[in-house]
């Protein structure tokens, strides 16, 4: 989940974390965003609004966020969206075989807030430290819960 300003911000946040589970389980879950709640840090909710769009709810240094997102791509190991409100931006989460048992999970997220004044605000009180860290912890608990055959 980086945040950039436009022109001049952070490169995006790129995470990995290893999962011994078959990567088809893993795809399978990611597959379907409403799942994302359960295992990736900050997200509170998500509403389905249509087809392949979503109100995601969010926590953040800065109050609670409610963009709506649309999924772009699924399926083959790949989620991938694109922010449709507040946020500019989006994310994927890609999942290749490690061998026949386990996996490599890739999470790479890319946005800023649409509002200059409230992106000010996020940057001051270190959005992106916030982002890497919720993204770190996003692929701990995908990996605890697949693991643990919690899903």
């Amino acid at each position: 989940m980086g945040m950039r300003e436009e022109g001049n911000g952070p490169d995006p946040v790129a995470v990995e974390q290893r999962v011994d589970v078959p990567a088809e389980n893993v795809s399978s879950y990611i597959g379907d965003f409403r799942n994302a709640k359960e295992w990736m840090v900050g997200v509170e909710g998500i509403e389905k609004l249509s087809e392949d769009h979503y109100r995601l709810m969010l926590e953040s240094p800065v109050g609670r966020l409610e963009p709506e997102a649309k999924v772009l791509e699924h399926g083959n190991g790949l989620i991938r969206w694109s922010y449709l409100t507040t946020i500019e931006g989006g994310g994927e989460v890609k999942v290749a075989p490690d061998g026949g048992t386990s996996c490599i999970v890739t999470y790479t997220g890319d946005f800023r807030l649409k509002n200059k004044a409230l992106m000010r605000a996020a940057r001051f009180v270190g959005i992106e430290r916030f982002a890497r860290r919720n993204a770190e912890r996003s692929l701990v608990r995908l990996k605890q819960l697949m693991e643990a055959r919690r899903y």
